[in-house]
């Protein structure tokens, strides 16, 4: 009896040292796992393929090995010992959740990513493999069930009974899925659509609008050249280009627009397609931009993207310098000057515009070209866009409302945002109205104040907009006509000013500060939800002119404060007072 009691005795120590030396295992390669998933995340983030391929087979290894050591029989049948068990049951469902996310989702994912070539084609197509857009789209439907079942297990943790660093591994993982699982859904269908838009399903004609900063528009600029692109199975290709002078100006194009947007920016904005890009939403001027080219041009259009000189100078920083058949050499640093002000010089544009619309329109075509080769850096490719959307120098608008839909609350949509909860938005935007290419030379300024830290409930928000001529009167004189105003000669220049305030708010005092030859406070509006000043300032070069307006606040909720507007040639210098709360 002794003796079988002493061998039970070695028996359940022995087992017991077994399962806390597996523990100290699984404890041991599950911090390196944690280690590596946040290493990874740097390396995705910094394009390091090569890293991210060997941090992503370290990883198995180790989710696999703590996997493993949790699976064996004894820990198993340790599980049943009350509240120690318990640990070990947590545990071992971390460490189970752990390897299947690594095994079935980002091993596979990070093998599309780290195998991608740019330079690949579709053998029958002759355009861009799709194909690792079909192994996301089943990665992500994969991935779907494996985060369900994992949050199922975690949420039947007992965790009265898990030790608390065992609680903090499962309330981490529990919280990680949980914020996984609205992304996948809706990466499921941006890759759907994504598919869509490059006509793997069917052919799609996208209307590539160039805009023009140095004659602006709230959007940007005028939007004066125009290329129809062809998008089939990843094959894309130049259809047709036109410019502003091959539209119909004068009669309005039928499009849905508020009255507001017609009191504001006047009949312009529908009866010609150069200032379409008006108004501070996308989504209205890609609409009378179709519009215009579907009944001038007898063709229609799935969608429109707006890019502008800016963009395409980031654009040029990954392609590398880019050979025009005029001789030039278009580059990152000489893009924008070339592009809106150089040009101008070199002929009368007045008596011969298609020169210049040639010379945008062979631009537009050789850049596009570069990127379709998929010669380019992806990193700085990457880098450029990200910039370009998010100051608005591009922007994308689909005629399908359920793709139009998936861009809601993304940058690139180019919309203000319709409450002030996540973000309290305020808008500067510009708009020349001297028929002229003079914003080359135009530099502006913002400063906007808010009590909205100290008085949430009834905050006021004060913006500021300073505008310079950067030009003396010896510069504006030797300026070509086309740059100069069309109405004013070199003598002066005017340009509209709209201050949009935060949703909801009431427009309470608006002021002219300094006014150059003159500054005028036009009629207040309501546009999009929110209240709008509204000025119109004219310059003579080198001077100087500043207006002001101030809103309150409705009673509501106030995201952090930022201050939207233009993509200037000249970027817009612009301070928040508080910045933060």
């Amino acid at each position: 009896m002794w003796i079988g009691a002493g061998v039970a005795v070695v028996l359940i120590l022995g087992a017991g040292t077994w399962v806390a030396t597996r523990a100290l295992v699984v404890k041991s390669e599950l911090e390196s796992a944690q280690g590596l998933v946040e290493q990874m995340q740097a390396e995705a983030s910094d394009f390091n393929l090569d890293a991210l391929a060997k941090s992503s087979d370290e990883l198995l290894v180790h989710s696999a090995s703590a996997v493993t050591h949790a699976q064996d029989p004894i820990w198993r049948a340790a599980e049943v010992i009350p509240y120690l068990g318990d640990n070990l049951a947590a545990v071992r469902v971390v460490a189970e959740s752990i390897d299947a996310i690594a095994q079935d989702v980002a091993a596979p994912a990070v093998d599309v990513v780290t195998g991608f070539d740019l330079a690949k084609r579709d053998p029958e197509t002759g355009g861009f493999d799709l194909s690792p857009l079909t192994e996301v789209e089943k990665i992500v439907a994969a991935a779907k069930p494996i985060i369900t079942t994992s949050r199922a297990k975690l949420d039947g943790v007992n965790h009265a009974k898990t030790f608390g660093p065992v609680t903090a591994a499962v309330v981490q993982l529990q919280g990680m899925l949980s914020k996984a699982s609205g992304p996948l859904d809706s990466a499921g269908e941006v890759l759907k659509v994504a598919s869509a838009a490059l006509g793997r399903d069917s052919p799609r004609n996208y209307l590539l609008a160039f805009q023009n900063n140095a004659e602006s528009t709230a959007l940007g600029g005028s939007a004066a050249s125009y290329t129809m692109m062809s998008i089939d199975g990843g094959a894309i290709a130049i259809v047709d280009q036109k410019g502003s002078g091959d539209f119909t100006a004068g009669t309005p194009v039928t499009v849905p627009i508020d009255q507001s947007a017609l009191d504001l920016y006047s009949a312009y904005l529908v009866t010609h397609v150069n200032t379409s890009t008006s108004r501070p939403d996308f989504p209205t001027a890609a609409q009378i931009m179709s519009t215009f080219w579907q009944r001038d041009q007898g063709a229609s259009v799935d969608g429109v993207i707006s890019v502008d000189p800016l963009a395409l100078s980031y654009i040029l920083r990954a392609t590398g310098p880019i050979p025009l058949a005029s001789g030039d050499i278009l580059s990152s640093e000489n893009a924008v000057s070339l592009l809106v002000n150089e040009i101008y010089f070199r002929t009368d544009s007045y008596a011969e515009p298609e020169v210049a619309d040639t010379f945008f329109q062979e631009a537009a075509s050789a850049v596009l070209n570069k990127v379709t080769s998929g010669d380019f850096d992806l990193k700085e490719m990457f880098a450029a866009i990200t910039q370009s959307v998010n100051q608005g120098s591009i922007m994308m608008w689909s005629s399908d409302p359920s793709e139009q839909a998936l861009l809601d609350g993304t940058r690139i949509q180019g919309v203000l945002p319709t409450s002030n909860d996540a973000q309290t938005v305020i808008g500067a935007y510009y708009r020349d109205t001297s028929a002229s290419k003079i914003d080359y030379y135009l530099q502006t300024a913002t400063h906007t104040t808010s009590d909205v830290c100290s008085s949430p409930e009834n905050p006021t928000f004060t913006t500021t907009v300073t505008l310079h001529s950067n030009l003396t009167v010896e510069q504006a004189k030797a300026l070509p006509d086309y740059v100069n105003s069309f109405n004013f000669g070199a003598d002066m220049f005017s340009t509209q000013v709209f201050v949009y305030g935060p949703v909801g708010a009431t427009l309470t005092e608006a002021s002219v500060d300094s006014e150059g030859v003159d500054t005028m406070q036009n009629a207040g509006a309501t546009d999009l939800g929110r209240p709008v000043a509204s000025f119109t300032a004219y310059l003579a070069p080198g001077e100087t002119s500043a207006v002001t307006a101030t809103f309150t606040g409705a009673p509501g909720a106030f995201g952090p404060l930022e201050v939207r507007g233009t993509p200037m040639i000249n970027t817009t210098a612009r301070t928040l007072d508080p910045a933060t709360c």
